[in-house]
């Protein structure tokens, strides 16, 4: 398999920020660094197309003050909208695979914390349209620097210190 981190030149890069995304028809190198909000790859094994959002807050009903920005800034509004626009290209749900990333929760304990409220919409809302994430690393204390592959669907997580300054310990 491919590092994720392997240079290729003939591979687009894209860094996302809070509240972007995108669907990605041609190999496409995401990053992204998520701490409570949430991201998810989507990947159409069939044909290579995959999709990657940087969402900040769970649902798009919740808050009066929408603001100018784009649907990417909800988790409810990024998953619907990479639904619909993989519908268009003729990709059904049942086609395509799911992972979700980040929603850490700074204060321990919180259980009301964005970041936790982030998950929460993010597995009602998949659940909406029959999708069943295949893997998820979510919920802690750290934060995370996301590498995804559109073409493979192939993931490198990087753990971050958490908010105590404490560094990400391997794994094994």
């Amino acid at each position: 398999m491919l590092d994720a981190l392997q240079e290729n030149e003939s591979v687009r890069r894209e860094y996302l920020k809070v509240a972007e995304g995108g669907v990605y028809l041609e190999p496409t190198m995401v990053q992204t660094v998520l701490g409570s909000c949430l991201g998810a790859a989507f990947h159409v094994p069939s044909s290579g197309m995959g999709a990657f959002f940087h969402a900040f807050l769970p649902w798009y009903a919740e808050f009066e003050d929408k603001g100018a920005s784009s649907a990417y800034r909800f988790v409810d509004t990024s998953i619907a909208l990479v639904v619909e626009k993989f519908a268009r290209l003729g990709v059904r749900p049942a086609r395509m695979t799911v992972s979700l990333i980040g929603g850490a929760n700074w204060l321990v304990g919180e259980r009301a914390s964005v970041g936790t409220r982030n998950v929460e919409a993010a597995y009602e809302t998949l659940d909406r349209f029959g999708i069943r994430p295949e893997f998820a690393d979510v919920g802690g204390r750290r934060g995370r620097k996301v590498f995804f592959q559109s073409a493979t669907g192939e993931l490198k997580i990087i753990r971050l210190r958490d908010a105590l300054g404490q560094p990400a310990r391997p794994a094994g």
